[in-house]
């Protein structure tokens, strides 16, 4: 399997979630893919009062309004990838209720990395149109940009 990269952002956080990397299985020549990687953190000044940014990565099952971006493949020998990117929503896409596979939060400050080396541990997406993850970002005082990578294997 390649690995494909999605790299995001969500330029204005706000207290309810919004998505800053969304990736899904395309329309045509479906294939599953398995998440082994996630990398977030906040790409604005500060807030004056230390705050948190709270983020999920949940189940997607439509697509809303974002921006097309086209997964990078890792390995520039890659076919190119049969998934669909998308970043900073500003029209949130389906998200099944209680379909959460990742929630943390992290001090404004810092930078989180999550990643899963064994591919049997990966978070899988059917090989269904329009299906896959959203990677979502919410806080109640943080209001700068935030970027998110989503790594995955296709």
């Amino acid at each position: 399997m390649a690995k494909y990269m999605v790299v995001g952002n969500q330029a204005t956080v706000s207290s309810s979630y919004k998505s800053a990397a969304v990736v899904t299985a395309g329309a045509t020549a479906m294939r599953r893919g398995k998440v082994a990687e996630m990398i977030l953190g906040a790409s604005a000044n500060p807030n004056a009062t230390d705050t948190y940014l709270q983020f999920d990565l949940s189940r997607q099952t439509a697509i809303g309004t974002a921006t097309s971006f086209t997964p990078n493949p890792v390995d520039p020998a890659d076919t190119a990838c049969t998934a669909l990117g998308s970043v900073n929503a500003t029209v949130e896409g389906t998200i099944t209720a209680n379909s959460s596979l990742f929630n943390d939060g992290m001090n404004q400050r810092g930078t989180l990395r999550w990643q899963e080396q064994d591919e049997s541990k990966m978070l899988i997406y059917p090989a269904t149109a329009s299906v896959g993850f959203a990677l979502r970002v919410q806080s109640s005082t943080y209001t700068g940009s935030v970027t998110a990578q989503i790594g995955f294997l296709e």
